[in-house]
């Protein structure tokens, strides 16, 4: 069995190294605002020196082992004298490696905490051996699962099919062969299939109508992974041994597929893989979970068995409300400053809990719950009032990219990922062509997000710089400065910075321009201090985020 009590964090190398510190926005932000807090703010040296250390007060050997004749005393010293030049990237970086190293091995319980190795996603577990030799890959060639849903094929989902369950012809017709030509082109590797749980054991029109769809990717070079939905479990006819007997008609089926690398499990029940495993020995199966529920996740010493994670970002209140434009760009911030520390519970799932983590669904560009404004339940809190200013906006794109930039860099370190879903029914080519995202539901389809520019490149088999790049910095805090698409849309007035305000009749800006000699310009002030305070709080949700503390907000439907 491997040791688990010798675990390292350190900083990933490969995205925070001496040519890419420099670009860096805010050390201080990315490190020292949550490490600066942790264990009370104290950490040791092993072997002990006798002294107990902090940001405040940094060990002389940081300096030493980076190759430093003057010391760097603190946290606030190593920030300001990379700024100014006095200090090497590289031995900037290496200091920063052993404040992260030094405050993980102090820290407790980090074989239960899934974020103790989190800094910002730019941290890594080291030292990670399986006791059961598990695969780090569910593709035969070893690759990241790049996935998309074909969602609404077998499983309703309003949004994307239009409020229709779909007949199986209508299925054939929604996944045509051209459009699994389509997901190999834009780098797509494999199709996640969400289907009934009984779909196999009745063995009817549907199976022969998953068989077709596999047949069409297989042609295209695409692998399948298969995703058991759970029954009602209010039907008075359904069992826990039918369920059984379900799951290993799936297994079966799957075991028979030279196209399905995996199978996932409706729920995260140990007979279930029982299940599996009285058929296969070797198919891999992957168990659903989500962020709050991973810890708790054990499963017996398997090496072909892997955990699903959903990574849902709308599930409170507080990730879907906003009533005005700035909050809506507030919340955007937060989703994508949220994204990159779901690297920590990934990694650690892998190795403490020896289960590779495969992001099943919560992948899309969403950051609201406005698909589903249709529903009976749906709760409106404002938060779908202004999607057409998000339409044809600069800062829109700008952000949706740097979201799905984010979710791809991250997911790729786990086992890989499926994308929410990749068209909508009924739409051939709208969206395609001229790349506008005009409705909510389209943020869920790649197709959609792919044309229109907000899809990082998945063609090469290692990500780019610029993408694998994308948790190097948080995002860009202009929420509060506004464009021409957050003010009302600009008349033909040449207001240099500004916009024309039709109310008004007269130029208005975020930052007024210079002003001839006058008293203190009291409102350019209290704008300013207002714009600080929305940063500071927008802020503090990431770091409570980060810390791992319960919102305490309402849940959602």
């Amino acid at each position: 069995m491997s040791d688990k009590t010798n675990l390292t964090c350190s900083i990933d190398r490969d995205i925070l190294n001496e040519k890419t510190v420099g670009q860096m926005a805010d050390i201080g932000l990315a490190f020292f605002a949550k490490l600066c807090g942790a264990n009370r703010g104290a950490f040791v040296l092993d072997p002990p020196d006798g002294k107990t250390y902090g940001c405040t007060s940094f060990p002389e050997s940081f300096s030493i082992n980076a190759g430093l004749d003057a010391p760097i005393p603190d946290s606030a010293n190593l920030t300001q004298t990379f700024a100014k030049g006095d200090i090497t990237a590289a031995a900037t970086v290496d200091i920063l490696d052993q404040y992260v190293s030094a405050v993980y091995a102090s820290s407790s319980g980090v074989d239960s905490n899934p974020y103790a190795c989190d800094v910002s996603g730019l941290a890594t577990l080291g030292k990670c051996e399986s006791a059961t030799g598990t695969a780090k890959s569910l593709r035969p060639d070893g690759d990241v699962v790049k996935a998309v849903t074909l969602a609404g094929a077998f499983v309703p989902q309003p949004s994307i099919t239009g409020g229709q369950v779909l007949s199986m012809d209508e299925v054939k017709d929604f996944y045509k062969s051209k459009d699994f030509r389509q997901m190999a082109d834009l780098g797509v590797n494999t199709v996640q299939i969400p289907v009934p749980c009984d779909t196999f054991y009745e063995n009817g029109v549907m199976a022969n109508t998953v068989s077709r769809l596999l047949a069409k990717a297989d042609t295209a070079g695409l692998s399948a992974i298969l995703v058991l939905v759970a029954p009602d479990m209010e039907n008075d006819d359904m069992t826990d041994e039918l369920i059984h007997k379900h799951v290993h008609s799936a297994a079966i089926f799957a075991s028979g597929s030279s196209t399905v690398i995996a199978l996932q499990l409706p729920s995260p029940s140990p007979s279930l893989l029982t299940a599996v495993r009285s058929e296969s020995a070797e198919l891999s199966v992957l168990v659903p979970t989500d962020t709050d529920k991973i810890e708790n996740l054990s499963f017996p010493p398997d090496s072909y068995t892997f955990a699903a994670l959903d990574v849902a970002a709308i599930t409170s209140v507080a990730d879907a409300a906003s009533s005005d434009s700035q909050a809506d760009r507030t919340k955007m911030f937060y989703h994508e400053s949220i994204t990159c520390i779901t690297r920590s519970p990934i990694e650690w799932s892998d190795c403490y809990r020896d289960m590779p983590v495969y992001v099943t669904s919560g992948f899309d560009l969403a950051i609201d719950d406005c698909v589903n404004q249709d529903e009976e339940d749906f709760k409106d809190y404002g938060q779908c009032d202004r999607f057409d200013e998000t339409i044809v906006s600069g800062w829109w794109d700008r952000h949706r990219l740097s979201l799905a930039s984010r979710q791809v860099v991250t997911y790729s370190t786990g086992l890989g990922w499926s994308f929410s879903s990749w068209k909508l029914y009924g739409e051939e080519t709208d969206g395609v062509k001229n790349g506008v995202i005009n409705t909510p539901a389209k943020l869920m389809c790649l197709r959609d997000v792919a044309a229109a520019g907000l899809m990082p490149s998945l063609l090469s088999t290692s990500n780019s710089s610029d993408v694998s790049a994308a948790c190097l910095n948080g995002p860009l805090t202009d929420f509060v400065l506004g464009d021409d698409t957050y003010a009302p849309t600009p008349a033909p007035h040449d207001c240099g910075e500004g916009w024309w305000n039709d109310i008004t009749l007269q130029c208005d800006y975020w930052i007024p321009p210079p002003p001839a000699p006058t008293p203190t310009d009291y409102p350019a002030l209290v704008k300013g201090a207002i714009g600080g305070a929305v940063v500071a709080l927008a802020l503090s949700w990431v770091v409570k985020k980060m810390s791992g503390r319960n919102e305490g907000y309402q849940v959602l439907p």
